[in-house]
């Protein structure tokens, strides 16, 4: 499998989890479960975006650095775990509702960007071979025992 081909499902599993949010938050009865609900969240996008940044990303820095599109999706990842952790010191179960939202709304935009320019350029500028074994070394990274 290609690199790209795994972070696009990555996408599509992490988008299912954005469509139940959007109608879990809003619905949230306490302050509590909103930050459950960005705890998940978190879960699911911390280590996809390490593992874009470490196997794809950090390949195409130059590319993406000319087309103005690296600092754009370092600033996204940063507001994407910003909003997060402004979730966990939230005081009202609103703010955390305003916050996580946001969230998820950011995250889709980025997850489109990536979907739509990215994984179409890292295609067009990486031997087949070099995105196969990048697929091999997501699939090792997603297999290994957690911590």
């Amino acid at each position: 499998m290609k690199i790209t081909d795994a972070f696009i499902a990555e996408h599509a599993v992490i988008n299912t989890q954005l469509d139940y949010l959007e109608h879990a938050i809003p619905a949230a009865k306490t302050l509590g479960e909103v930050k459950v609900m960005a705890g998940i969240l978190d879960a699911a996008l911390r280590p996809h975006a390490e593992a874009e940044d470490e196997l794809l990303f950090n390949g195409l820095e130059p590319g993406l650095d000319q087309m103005g599109k690296l600092e754009k999706i370092q600033h996204e990842h940063d507001a994407i775990c910003k909003g997060l952790e402004a979730v966990k010191v939230a005081r009202t179960k609103k703010d955390a509702q305003r916050r996580l939202l946001s969230v998820v709304h950011l995250t889709r935009k980025e997850f489109d960007l990536e979907d739509r320019i990215i994984f179409r350029m890292a295609e067009e500028l990486l031997r087949e071979e070099t995105l196969l074994k990048l697929g091999k070394n997501w699939a090792r990274k997603r297999t290994a025992p957690t911590r």
